[in-house]
């Protein structure tokens, strides 16, 4: 009997030691450490551009800060890095699987298109489309949305939006400059059959970036570096496609749509897409390449490489309008201005 009881007594004792211990252990203070939420972090998505805007207390250069040393000098996961200048960057998450879309993305046999094979259309099945789907798509009918400033070879012809418009506004100011209006668009978009074939996915004409240009006349058709009769033609778009986005590539008219920060760069310094990429590499948020282009806006452009996850983050200049594009291999390539 005497047994049992200082067997239980002892059960008893190593009961309450652990219960004591447990409640010894202090629960762990919770942050929101990275995981959570943050107002400088914009989910993931096919984000390309947009504006990130000043807020809370942060201040702008030149201005009094009315931060605490403390508040200020304490780590925080969500505050964003400081410029040397005092201005201060902020958190954009795109989805990794951007990097295969965007204006900058370069395609050719050792990088083949890749983004949204499956939804591919030809140019005769978007041509079936309604406008309003065309939109919805990312893509404009030439043909439907005809206006005088050029001629089209068939009624087959589509770009992506944001190409067409600044196509259309190159070409309506080439009229208005030059009095012509006998460019005639030969092709822009191309994709040989719906099943995505690998010579159209090598082809860059398949991002619908592309247009390529010659002059129609009584006299019949030439290219417009036809040194004989069309030489002026070429001397025109030369000097001026990269202001509206586009810079020329080593055939004769065919113009590629980039964006007009990098459209300057590469006509100010004669760098085809390949080479333009390559240099970009050397180039981050915090250490960026300035571009000015023919307005005088100042650009900020850099490479972010992709990072494992399904989600990048990219550092953006606070107050600051960004376009974000994929480079079709292993980044993105942001261009930002401050307003």
């Amino acid at each position: 009997m005497n047994k049992r009881w200082i067997l239980w007594l002892l059960l008893t004792m190593l009961a309450l030691s652990l219960a004591l211990g447990a409640c010894a252990v202090e629960s762990p203070t919770t942050t929101d450490g990275g995981k959570g939420t943050s107002s400088d972090t914009t989910p993931g998505g096919e984000i390309t551009s947009g504006e990130i805007t000043t807020g809370g207390s942060v201040t702008t250069p030149g201005s009094t800060d009315t931060e605490s040393p403390e508040s200020s000098t304490s780590p925080s996961s969500d505050t964003p890095d400081t410029a040397p200048d005092g201005g201060r960057y902020v958190s954009v998450a795109v989805s990794s699987g951007d990097i295969y879309t965007g204006s900058l993305i370069l395609v050719n046999s050792e990088s083949p298109y890749c983004y949204k094979v499956a939804s591919l259309r030809t140019p005769l099945e978007l041509d079936r489309l309604s406008s309003a789907e065309l939109s919805e798509l990312g893509w404009t009918s030439l043909y439907n949305n005809k206006n005088g400033n050029y001629l089209l070879r068939s009624r087959l012809i589509f770009m992506r939006s944001e190409a067409y418009r600044a196509f259309d506004l190159m070409m309506a100011n080439f009229v208005a400059k030059t009095g012509n209006k006998d460019v005639q668009v030969r092709f822009s978009y191309q994709l040989l059959n719906s099943a995505a074939d690998a010579a159209s996915l090598s082809d860059e004409r398949v991002t619908g970036l592309v247009a390529e240009i010659n002059v129609y006349t009584e006299e019949g058709t030439f290219s417009i570096d036809h040194v004989s009769k069309k030489a002026s033609y070429y001397d025109w778009f030369a000097v001026n496609c990269h202001v509206y986005g586009f810079v020329m590539t080593g055939e004769s008219g065919v113009f590629r749509y980039v964006g007009v920060p990098h459209a300057t760069y590469m006509y100010r310094n004669d760098l085809d897409l390949e080479g333009y990429l390559a240099l970009l590499k050397n180039y981050r948020y915090d250490k960026p390449l300035p571009v000015v282009d023919d307005s005088g806006k100042l650009w900020s452009v850099y490479y972010a490489p992709v990072q494992s996850g399904s989600l990048t983050e990219i550092k953006i200049r606070e107050s600051s309008v960004y376009e974000i594009s994929g480079n079709n291999r292993d980044g993105f390539i942001v261009a930002s201005y401050v307003k």
